[in-house]
């Protein structure tokens, strides 16, 4: 048996059977096992600080995945790690590690989910780079960190059942925002007072009558505005004028705003895991870009005893708030 297999192979090979073969073999091989040939789906971190930390190591266990995770540093550091293997997709958390991305992917990389990114800044981002080839062609999406201005109306609302007039104060940057408040303005009833304000004036001088003329005021992640100086000045002013301030981050909260909503590390990494996972279902067609699914609520109770207004539970406020979203 042994040696009519050998005539036969030999046979084989020198009528040019084989030869003719290989190549029906390699197609064969590769559709076969085709799904191997991809290394691990690649998560560039911004940075190795525990916030980052923490959505990474929330994704992996959302989505079940075996991935691979480096730094924006190592990657400058070992650049090969970045495209030297055939990848079903990477995965960005935050706005250097995006950017790196959409620097630096060739023309046939696969798709790009940013994640625990700002708005803004993911959209600066596309700008910057709109003639990157992911951008190009629509491979990219974004779990946004900040709240969408519906949701913070909302709570608002919730907060101040009884108040007409909502104040926010916006840079020149930021000011490209305004249609999308007032779009979220019509469901929640609120009168818009606002100010873009000018750079070469006093921002104080010009946030104190905004402040007096609101009911709530509507504090946004604008650095223009709200820096270290400015938002101590505007938590003085609110408490003089007893107009609570609905807070853009769990920090502001804490140190004097009344109220605020936002999305842990934990509940964008849980969002992203859940994306992953359901990527082979979708074929691994990208959906459009989304604000957080999850959210928690703040409140601070010493600051509206301060304030002298009755302010429901941070747990009662975030139910009704999750109810109005369904």
């Amino acid at each position: 048996m042994a040696r009519k297999l050998k005539a036969l192979t030999f046979n084989a090979v020198k009528s040019g059977t084989l030869r003719r073969l290989i190549p029906c073999l390699m197609v064969l091989f590769s559709l076969v096992f085709g799904q191997g040939a991809f290394a691990r789906p690649l998560v560039v971190l911004s940075d190795n600080t525990a916030s980052y930390q923490t959505v990474l190591e929330t994704l992996i266990k959302e989505s079940g995945n075996n991935l691979q995770s480096a730094s924006v540093s190592r990657l400058e550091q070992f650049p090969d790690l970045l495209t030297s293997e055939k990848r079903e997709y990477y995965v960005a958390i935050g706005t250097r590690a995006t950017d790196m991305l959409l620097r630096q992917l060739p023309a046939d990389a696969p798709g790009i989910i940013s994640t625990f990114i700002p708005r803004r800044s993911y959209q600066t981002l596309i700008e910057k780079h709109k003639d990157s080839p992911s951008v190009k062609a629509g491979k990219i999406t974004a779990i946004y960190l900040d709240q969408p201005y519906s949701r913070q109306l909302m709570l608002a609302r919730l907060m101040m059942p009884k108040a007409n007039t909502l104040g926010v104060a916006f840079s020149e940057a930021s000011a490209i925002d305004l249609p999308l408040l007032q779009g979220a303005l019509e469901r929640t009833g609120f009168a818009l007072e606002h100010i873009v304000l000018e750079e070469d004036r006093s921002p104080i001088k010009q946030l104190q009558p905004l402040l007096e003329d609101s009911d709530i005021f509507l504090t946004l992640p604008d650095k223009a505005v709200f820096n270290r100086t400015t938002a101590k000045w505007i938590l003085y002013i609110s408490y003089r004028q007893r107009v609570p301030l609905l807070g853009f981050s769990r920090k502001y909260v804490k140190a004097g705003a009344a109220a605020g909503v936002y999305s842990s590390p934990e509940q964008i990494g849980k969002q992203t895991g859940e994306l992953i996972r359901a990527l082979p279902k979708r074929k691994y067609k990208l959906p459009a870009s989304s604000y957080p699914s999850y959210f928690s609520v703040i409140t601070n109770p010493s600051a509206a005893k301060n304030l002298r207004i009755n302010l429901p539970s941070a747990p009662i406020l975030e139910r009704r708030l999750k109810e109005a979203e369904e």
